[in-house]
């Protein structure tokens, strides 16, 4: 059954049409605020004094009607005191709540968006620059050219983060975020290959490479500080130890028939499926820039851009099922192993914007996270083994990966998502 697709992404525009709606009005409401009269000080909290230049008093809420008690006296005489007359609210920004030092957040979402992977975009240059270098080593082997590259894929998210806050300008916080790739029979995760005719085999077309399944996860330990610039602009920096690992399972291809002056002519050599683990395993420290911007008590837009940096490791192992049929009828199933490792760096930004909106203790973050990234190979060590001769089939790569290590390849990810959250307040006087 076919699925008309072009249903499915219309919920995802109107997402990302809302989003961009919502930062339009905070723009507005910024440029309106900015044009208001200063606030008047707010009354503070009554164990302080007052230098204010408002000399008009603020009336007693209770029924008697008698003014608020002299700024000099012990606020504890009064424990029905207004939240809002407390001296540490007239910079709102720099206290959670315009009450609170201290704050606790949990929160846990999901999302969606789209992958360009690395581990498909480096098969089409990598495997036709492999296919020249045999030419050396095994003269007449197939060329492997791409003609068709691997298209954006589909993502499903799962997004946690907790994350304390003092004074609402210091910060830590713990975040992961899962991705997993979503294919399709109109979306394959696949790159498709020619060989042209040479004169030992026919010219052919292939599928190379096929990525059954992708799972990207992302762990971040942040440490940030903000500082007001405005009364409704906070800005600082952000340091991330910043641990990725990635699981890729991917099959392989191929395709080849010899002609009749080959040396065993007629024969047709087919890689029927197989199975293959690619596993990256790569950390590093991440510097950025952390915003705030409060629009409202209950409205915040954040925005955070770092620096990528990360390199480790990466492994492939598996198997690969190749079928050779003869001109007499004959076959044979004959199992080869890839083997693949060393080491990885990937280079680029992480952009991450979301609007915040709270009620009480309760949050609903809305937000997008960008990731460019270059992805480089500091040493590519490996090869295919098996009894099948090497000119018949395309293989990943041959002995050294030269072309692996040659180029950068790039790697993107862009996902929207949504994310409930509860809080928990504390200062002096009790946690809330």
């Amino acid at each position: 059954m076919f699925i008309n697709l072009s249903n499915l992404r219309k919920p995802k525009l109107i997402l990302f049409f809302r989003i961009v709606f919502v930062f339009l009005l905070g723009i507005v409401a910024l440029s309106a605020e900015e044009i208001k009269q200063p606030n008047p000080s707010v009354v503070p909290k009554k164990d302080s004094s007052v230098t204010s230049d408002q000399s008009k008093p603020i009336q007693n809420p209770s029924p008697d009607q008698n003014p608020i008690p002299n700024p000099n006296s012990n606020s504890n005489a009064n424990p029905f005191t207004n939240l809002f007359e407390r001296e540490d609210n007239q910079r709102p920004m720099e206290i959670f709540n315009q009450v609170y030092e201290h704050r606790l957040m949990i929160r846990t979402g999901w999302g969606i968006g789209k992958l360009s992977p690395a581990i498909l975009n480096e098969t089409g240059p990598a495997w036709f620059q492999n296919s020249l270098f045999r030419q050396m080593t095994e003269p007449g082997a197939p060329l492997s050219i791409p003609y068709k590259p691997a298209k954006d894929l589909g993502l499903n998210s799962q997004f946690f983060d907790i994350r304390y806050g003092y004074k609402n300008k210091y910060e830590i916080q713990f975040a992961e975020d899962t991705s997993l790739g979503v294919y399709s029979r109109d979306l394959p995760a696949s790159n498709n290959f020619i060989s042209p005719r040479t004169d030992s085999y026919w010219a052919s077309s292939f599928e190379g490479n096929r990525l059954l399944r992708f799972e990207g996860v992302s762990q971040h330990l942040r440490f940030s500080y903000t500082h007001p610039i405005t009364k409704i602009l906070m800005v600082g920096p952000s340091i991330n130890f910043h641990r990725y690992t990635e699981r890729n399972n991917i099959s392989y291809g191929s395709y080849s028939t010899s002609r009749p002056e080959a040396t065993v002519p007629n024969k047709v050599t087919w890689s029927i499926g197989g199975d293959a683990n690619a596993e990256y395993s790569m950390k590093g420290i991440l510097p950025g820039v952390y915003a705030k911007l409060k629009l409202k008590d209950w409205w915040e837009i954040r925005g955070r851009l770092e620096l990528l940096d990360r390199k480790g490791n990466f492994s492939v192992l598996g198997s690969q099922i190749i079928q050779e049929v003869y001109s007499d009828g004959t076959s044979n199933l004959t199992g080869v192993v890839p083997a693949y490792g060393g080491k990885v760096r990937d280079k680029g930004t992480i952009l991450n914007l979301e609007t915040s909106f709270q009620y009480c203790r309760f949050s609903l973050d809305i937000g997008m996270i960008r990731q460019d990234v270059k992805r480089n190979y500091d040493t590519y060590l490996g090869d295919t083994i098996g009894n099948v001769p090497r000119t018949d089939y395309s293989s990943r790569s041959v002995g050294i990966g030269f072309s692996e290590m040659s180029t950068s390849i790039k790697h993107t990810v862009t996902e929207f998502y949504i994310m409930p959250g509860v809080s928990f307040y504390y200062d002096e006087d009790k946690i809330y």
